[in-house]
């Protein structure tokens, strides 16, 4: 007779090759203040020990073929057992009291789906980064989400289950916007909190998908436009103002990318893809950088002795 009491909270992670950082991930879970919790790994097609390690600290394993993060992220939800449900990326970790934070946020609102809290960097090794101060918390979620995602990774959120997957859960073709997608939905129908209390840490490194921009901007514009057939016409200005602001946002770090490529390699297609996502999805900004080289080209010096000697 099993006298171990059910669980009330199921932590999702999912793994794509990522096996080094699990026993950091699932120990930060194992470590919270609330108890019992389970927690499913979902091997998502790895070609590393992601199995192994999970399997090994304790943690239910699923595994399938690579069916990217929102399908890895919706095979632990129909697994998922318990009322509420935490997605914490492999690479990252939960703060000890991020459960019991988030669970006293959904019982003072009980019609919340969601509450949202906050996050601190850390390297690729663990170590804390400084950074500036975290957001405060946020009143009016829906419009302060349409520029701006602030809660940085989903490990510091916590769903009740049921009306997450009856939604439907994490929506596919948005790649790594999939969490984005949710708060918006989320946030227009006035179904989630904020705490606005630092819960995990989020691990930045190289392989990280937030630093891939190009993909970051493609998937985040698809949500974008997935939002704007279900827009509140009060709002019209604030996506507006949201867009502009994610294009600048991603298309900078984009042609910041494209110089540095560019000394260190010379001329390649990537810059090429680049550019293309570039024109696609941040014309104004092409347009504006090119008026203003073009402008500090004509006022430079030898322009100006040109033009006198003409």
């Amino acid at each position: 007779m099993n006298d171990q009491p059910r669980a009330d909270v199921s932590v999702v992670i999912p793994c794509h090759n990522q096996a080094r950082y699990l026993p950091a991930s699932i120990g930060s879970a194992q470590a919270q203040t609330h108890a019992p919790l389970e927690i499913i790994v979902v091997d998502d097609g790895s070609k590393d020990d992601t199995a192994a390690v999970a399997s090994a600290r304790g943690a239910t394993v699923i595994r399938q073929t690579n069916a990217g993060v929102s399908g890895a992220r919706n095979a632990g939800l129909a697994a998922a057992r318990a009322e509420f449900v935490v997605f914490l990326d492999a690479d990252d970790e939960l703060l000890p009291a991020a459960v019991e934070t988030g669970l006293q946020a959904l019982s003072s609102n009980p019609a919340a789906v969601c509450a949202v809290g906050r996050t601190r960097p850390m390297d690729a090794e663990g170590r804390d980064v400084v950074s500036a101060a975290p957001r405060p918390v946020v009143t009016h979620l829906y419009e302060a989400w349409l520029s701006d995602n602030f809660v940085s990774t989903p490990g510091a959120a916590i769903f009740r289950r049921q009306p997450l997957e009856a939604s439907g859960g994490f929506p596919e073709g948005v790649g790594p916007a999939a969490d984005y997608a949710i708060y918006l939905q989320l946030a227009r129908a006035g179904l989630i909190v904020d705490h606005g209390q630092i819960v995990a840490r989020y691990r930045a490194h190289s392989a990280s998908m937030s630093r891939n921009s190009r993909r970051m901007l493609r998937a985040t514009m698809r949500v974008l436009r997935r939002e704007e057939r279900l827009l509140p016409a009060e709002h019209q200005a604030a996506f507006q103002r949201g867009r502009a602001r994610w294009a600048d946002y991603y298309g900078s770090q984009i042609i910041e990318w494209m110089r540095e490529d560019w000394r260190s390699s010379g001329p390649r297609l990537a810059q090429l893809s680049a550019l293309g996502t570039l024109m696609r999805y941040c014309p104004s900004l092409v347009a504006a950088r090119t008026a203003s080289r073009l402008t500090r080209a004509l006022a430079s010096p030898r322009a100006r002795r040109n033009r006198n000697t003409e």
